[in-house]
């Protein structure tokens, strides 16, 4: 039933919003754009830069970046050249494509075939829900740093700011034992299978070798100063999601009768499984949320009033990328799809096993350098979750209208130290139910921060502008995401109640 108003109902709104919206621009298209434009320059001038022709040269922004800009909405743009709409494109695509993607034919094992449209649904829900973020942060008072906190200042106050705060904080955190999970067992997809044993009769398992192993690289990552020195190891979202697709798409060209997988449920499929679409619709999410990130995108822009249609693009090559990764992901594995797909290739598939390069009794397979791929990507991602999620504890209790950014000292590194322990205590638990683990992530956090709060916060500072028929689009908005929310999180825990008590 749950998933049914989730589906049934957004499709329409979702229509009444956009052609509400396309009025309301046409109304007043010239005003807004000379508005808008004035904004905008306003806004780069209090960040530092000149004049707004200025040349475009700078390449994409790195995830580690943006990430920031959740907290402190200037650091992204202070640096950086004005950004042109193809490079915007680029920036906004790879702010959202992550390791979430190696788990979207498990969406689609758990969902079935539907989670096509549920996709393209909600890839529809979280492009509006973005400009409405993106709209909202032209509110913020001049002077105050164009931070997400700061916006739930400029609409609530202090509960407002303490609101985007907690929710943040959860969101990070979450995300950051969602990316260890995926580096834990990416590792020990890696090492030989069996215990490890040392010290004549001691053995540990593979998994805790790893977990016991991992801060020896994961300390010194959380205690440099700033993350955006590890730019220089994180690995580009789009270009290793492309290299992934590209795997799985060859495995199944290279063995179109699956006889390689060696699972008769491979080639079982389903059109719609409803028990468990809400943990599926939870897990779609996780690769759709990011929007904290955006204004300072938006800012960042050449051509600003563009802003919108890049967005559209953006979000429509998102759809393309995931819809293809999840449609043969689930048709290539069926109903053996692992919730990391880096687990069906390593284990039996048309590439594993292909020799990329051998060195005497020494070779590495294309398998193998997916899955140390993907470790490295999840790995550069975590610094940077750990640090804004330190950053929002330590900030919580600062006046949210302050400006400034701190040089990290023992309070923080501290901060980010305990972090890290709570996080590889939850990773440890949950480390064989990282679905669960990602779809309450996605259908709790991320569907709060990057779809509720947006749209409230919009309605809060633009209801006196709005149409009727817009203004029951947002509220209708948040109705359905508030339902979508609940029936995530009580599935979710139903879940895992039944899987403790096995």
């Amino acid at each position: 039933m749950m998933s049914n108003i989730c589906e049934n109902g957004l499709k329409p709104l979702l229509e009444d919003c956009e052609a509400a919206a396309a009025i309301d621009d046409h109304e007043g298209d010239e005003d807004e754009e000379e508005k808008e434009q004035q904004q905008q320059e306003k806004r780069r001038r209090e960040c530092g830069f000149g004049d707004a022709s200025a040349s475009s040269s700078s390449s994409c922004k790195s995830k580690l970046d943006l990430l920031e800009s959740f907290d402190n909405g200037s650091i992204v743009i202070s640096s950086s050249t004005l950004q042109s709409d193809m490079q915007t494109i680029l920036n906004v695509v790879n702010l959202y494509v992550g390791v979430g993607l190696l788990s979207l034919g498990y969406a689609f094992r758990l969902g079935g075939w539907i989670c096509v449209v549920v996709l393209a649904v909600l890839s529809i829900m979280f492009a509006y829900s973005a400009k409405l973020i993106c709209w909202s942060f032209d509110k913020i008072p001049v002077g105050m740093v164009p931070s997400y906190p700061n916006l739930g200042f400029t609409a609530f106050g202090n509960p407002g700011h303490w609101l985007v705060m907690l929710m943040g904080v959860a969101e990070f955190f979450g995300a950051s034992c969602m990316c260890l999970i995926i580096v834990w067992q990416s590792i020990e997809m890696l090492l030989p299978p069996g215990p490890w044993c040392f010290l004549r009769h001691t053995c540990i398992s593979s998994r805790d070798a790893v977990v016991i192993g991992s801060p020896l690289i994961m300390l010194p990552a959380i205690w440099i100063r700033t993350f955006s020195r590890l730019t220089s190891i994180s690995i580009s979202g789009i270009l290793s999601s492309l290299i992934l697709i590209a795997v799985v798409v060859t495995a199944f060209a290279l063995d179109p009768t699956r006889e390689a997988v060696h699972d008769p449920s491979s080639s079982v499929h389903k059109a719609v499984n409803w028990a468990h679409l809400p943990i599926a619709t939870g897990i779609l999410i996780v690769s759709l949320s990011g929007h904290a990130g955006l204004p300072s995108l938006r800012r960042s822009m050449k051509n600003p009033q563009n802003f919108k249609f890049c967005l559209n693009l953006a979000f429509l090559a998102m759809f393309l990328l995931y819809a293809t990764m999840a449609g043969f992901s689930y048709f290539y594995f069926g109903q053996a799809t692992q919730v990391l797909v880096t687990e069906n290739l390593n284990k039996a598939s048309g590439v594993t096993g292909f020799v990329l390069l051998r060195l005497g009794c020494f070779s590495i397979t294309i398998n193998e350098v997916i899955t140390v791929l993907v470790a490295l990507s999840a790995y550069s991602t975590i610094p940077a979750l750990i640090y804004v999620a330190a950053e929002l504890i330590v900030d919580i209790i600062s006046h949210p209208s302050s400006s400034h950014h701190r040089h990290p000292g023992f309070v923080d590194l501290l901060a980010r130290t305990i972090i890290l322990a709570l996080a590889y205590i939850v990773s440890y638990l949950a480390y064989h139910v990282l679905g669960s683990v990602e779809s309450i992530v996605g259908g709790v956090c991320s569907v709060s921060v990057s779809l509720l709060l947006p749209a409230v916060f919009y309605y809060k500072l633009h209801e006196q502008e709005m149409s009727f028929v817009k203004k029951s689009c947002v509220l209708g908005i948040c109705a359905l995401g508030i339902i979508c929310l609940l029936g995530i999180a009580t599935i979710n825990i139903l879940e895992l109640s039944n899987i403790i008590k096995l």
